[in-house]
């Protein structure tokens, strides 16, 4: 093996290492956003129909779940699976999506968010679809997903920067640098980002930057 070869492999491994440092710093923040994000939904879509007085005690028993989630999430989870069964919408679907996350393991989290995904609204599928991508990354298995991800990429899609973030994730595990800057770009570039996307796009693109061959063109 040349000297050329051997410090190309420890670069490798090198930013391989990085990257696991920049996952689990800020991995878990991406997915708790998503969660975060179905409890922000849930109470924009509770005042909105605070009318219906069922809809309001529906909210109100989602919110109390949510607020018990650190204390005892197996009994939330059993809560939020009760009313996944009976609750009026939004929060039927809203508690179907969170007790699927409380799951024991990423696996059967992924299994559940994918079964539940062509039960809901466009816009709350694409959003389980895309936690079930976050939840996926750890495991290596975003492959898996790669054409539920393209779909939700469109540019009108509601989650699309997440979709992007995650094909970086998986072109980066292919190898692919080329194709995983250009994703990093587009998060940077596009306004409906958001806060937070920005910034883990601009500082992967430094710990990756061009390759070579890309760099003289």
């Amino acid at each position: 093996m040349s000297d050329n070869a051997a410090f190309r492999e420890i670069d490798e491994a090198v930013r391989q290492d990085e990257l696991k440092a920049w996952w689990r710093r800020w991995g878990g923040w991406v997915a708790a956003g998503a969660l975060a994000l179905l409890v922000a939904a849930a109470g924009l879509v509770g005042w909105q129909r605070l009318q219906a007085s069922e809809r309001a005690a529906a909210g109100m028993a989602y919110s109390a779940a949510i607020a018990r989630l650190s204390d005892d999430p197996k009994a939330v989870r059993a809560e939020l699976e009760k009313q996944a069964q009976a609750a009026p919408e939004p929060y039927r679907s809203l508690a179907a999506l969170t007790a699927a996350q409380l799951l024991e393991t990423p696996e059967q989290q992924v299994a559940a968010l994918q079964a539940l995904a062509p039960r809901l609204t466009p816009e709350l599928s694409d959003l389980a679809l895309a936690i079930a991508g976050y939840r996926s990354v750890d495991d290596g298995k975003l492959g898996a997903l790669a054409a539920q991800l393209a779909s939700l990429a469109g540019s009108e899609r509601p989650f699309r920067v997440s979709a992007h973030e995650l094909q970086a994730l998986e072109a980066l595990h292919k190898g692919d640098i080329a194709r995983a800057r250009v994703l990093w770009q587009a998060i940077i570039g596009d306004p409906a980002s958001p806060a937070g996307a920005p910034q883990r796009a601009q500082a992967m693109l430094q710990l990756y930057p061009a390759p070579a061959d890309d760099a003289k063109k």
